[in-house]
């Protein structure tokens, strides 16, 4: 049985304490299955394919099983083929099945944290049976997401190291079958802790571990930089990371994913502004957010990066026009709206 949000926000605070109370310091990550091909050739041997029939040619690309805009393929104005959506995780494939073709390969956490979150009605999301784990980290906390599980074998509040098993690779979730069994692996940042006085059941039903309030970044990045046991920076990777577009915010003296990851502000604590800057990335991971002297009333953006595309198509549907008119779409200004909200929840319709 699902917990309820109340349940879930007491056991957040619970969990931040608990991972607060060793020495914070740099994560080295590790795979979650045994397929360590990532580490050698990657490519098809590594990311589970998906099927795609593009312009009357079939074909099963392993790229769309990496992380970024690797799906649904179109051709631009110029004859290039690009893609217009976001794969925020990545698909890792098993290297084990049994006669029937099931797959054996067990799931374990890819760093030391503290289960989070367990969802273990695959009716209940796209991502089937998945599992949340919280890592402290000295930027705050990150969670690693494990989705598609043919079972679950760890429980909320659990402590776990990457010697444990969370669960096993499966096919649960929409759109899967036996032959295409991965596991969907995401590392990703919190947008807002209250999340879900945001966005209620029924349309919520896992809280604050619902997947649209965590951001992903390329978990293969993550994987690969520790893979000679070299411990991980968050703050050193967001810092080589290329901001695509900017919005100026209404600030309203505290902002929840600041409060959480306070390494993201770039500009003096302690000093009235009335707006602020969110930098974000193609993909929408916010990467730093800087202090502003431009009052703004609602979420504008200030600057693009120009694109051989539209923006649409790059930006997870998030930005429209051009470098020059660039604006949020609808979809970008709920996006946006879910990092400034700090007020209690809309009276019941």
């Amino acid at each position: 049985m699902l917990r309820t949000a109340s349940i879930q926000l007491l056991l957040i605070p619970i969990l931040l304490l608990s991972l607060c109370m060793a020495a914070v310091q740099d994560l080295v990550f590790h795979l979650p299955t045994d397929n360590e091909t990532l580490y050698q050739s990657g490519g098809d041997s590594y990311f589970m394919y998906v099927d795609r029939d593009f312009e009357g040619v079939k074909s099963q690309p392993w790229q769309a099983g990496t992380w970024g805009m690797v799906r649904n393929a179109y051709r631009d104005g110029n004859g290039q083929v690009r893609y217009s959506r976001m794969h925020e995780g990545i698909d890792v494939k098993p290297i084990r099945r049994d006669a029937n073709e099931e797959p054996l390969d067990e799931v374990r956490s890819i760093a030391p944290g503290i289960v989070a979150y367990v969802s273990a009605n695959p009716k209940e999301s796209n991502y089937g049976r998945y599992v949340v784990v919280a890592h402290r980290v000295p930027e705050g906390t990150i969670y690693s997401l494990y989705a598609h599980l043919a079972k679950v074998t760890c429980s909320e509040g659990q402590r776990v190291t990457p010697a444990d098993t969370l669960g096993v690779l499966g096919y649960s979730g929409v759109g899967l079958n036996k032959t295409r069994a991965h596991c969907h692996l995401e590392i990703c940042l919190m947008i807002n802790s209250a999340y879900d006085l945001i966005v209620q059941p029924p349309t919520n039903k896992h809280g604050l571990f619902n997947g649209l309030n965590l951001v992903g970044i390329d978990a293969a990045d993550v994987l690969r930089a520790c893979r000679n046991g070299q411990p991980f920076s968050l703050s050193a990777y967001f810092a080589k990371l290329r901001e695509h577009y900017r919005v100026r915010v209404p600030w309203q003296g505290s902002m929840d994913i600041l409060r959480r990851h306070p390494f993201l502000y770039k500009g003096r604590w302690g000093y009235p502004c009335p707006s602020v800057d969110i930098a974000f990335t193609q993909e929408g991971i916010p990467i730093a957010i800087y202090p502003a002297a431009q009052e703004v009333s609602s979420p504008t953006i200030i600057k693009c990066r120009a694109l051989p595309t539209l923006q649409q198509n790059a930006t997870v549907n998030r930005v429209k026009g051009n470098s020059k008119t660039a604006e949020l779409t609808a979809s970008g200004l709920r996006y946006v709206n879910l990092f400034l909200y700090t007020e209690q929840p809309p009276a019941a319709q």
